[in-house]
């Protein structure tokens, strides 16, 4: 009980829009609002003609579904990081109901190997694009602890980093697998947490005294 109030203490510590309660409503929304109004027209931008990072959805036979959900979890997320850039965050405790819903999400949306004959070749499940969300959030995380308060042009160059280094991750792998495999995932996974705990070792920079720019 008391690591369990230690974990949703350091939660509440968060900025209010990174919080858990705040943060799912508007990935939520954004989610809705952009498969509602903005859905892919049939043909081949809905299948074979997406750029492959935001191809998938053989849960159901449905891209806009797959399309959507990551296009919400992508922007949600950098929207909370350019908010806690700012407020600054104290630490990764305060992020574990974030991780903990994350993995509840992925193992109820995993697919099994279903995935494997659609399209005739593997194109991953939503399950499999929410453990790499995470660990994309992970880094995202890390490069907080590291830089945040910073000027507001690092701002923008950690973003930009940031983004780079998950579709890196998903590209540079695609050489070893065929097309978005488990394995795949495993590894763009594992090179992003990497990275994280790598960055995790490095000294930080003397604090700002105030935020610029």
């Amino acid at each position: 009980m008391n690591l369990f109030l230690r974990v949703w203490r350091a939660h509440q510590r968060l900025p209010r829009l990174v919080r858990l309660q705040w943060l799912v409503p508007l990935t939520l929304s954004l989610i809705l609002l952009g498969g509602t109004v903005l859905t892919l027209p049939p043909g081949p931008l809905c299948d074979e003609g997406m750029v492959l990072f935001m191809e998938g959805g053989c849960d159901w036979g449905l891209s806009n579904v797959f399309f959507f959900s990551k296009l919400g979890l992508l922007v949600a997320l950098n929207v909370a990081f350019a908010v806690a850039w700012f407020q600054g965050v104290g630490g990764l405790p305060g992020f574990t109901p974030h991780f903990l819903l994350a993995l509840l999400l992925a193992a109820a949306y995993s697919s099994g190997g279903s995935c494997d004959s659609y399209y005739a070749h593997p194109n991953g499940s939503l399950g499999q694009m929410i453990l790499e969300v995470a660990a994309f959030a992970f880094l995202g995380i890390v490069l907080l602890l590291r830089w945040q308060k910073r000027a507001g042009w690092k701002l923008a160059l950690a973003l930009l980093g940031w983004n780079l280094a998950h579709l890196a991750a998903f590209y540079v792998w695609l050489a070893v697998f065929r097309h978005w495999t488990w394995g795949h995932t495993a590894l763009v996974i594992l090179t992003l947490v990497v990275a994280g705990a790598g960055l995790l070792t490095v000294r930080s920079p003397e604090p700002a005294g105030r935020v610029l720019g």
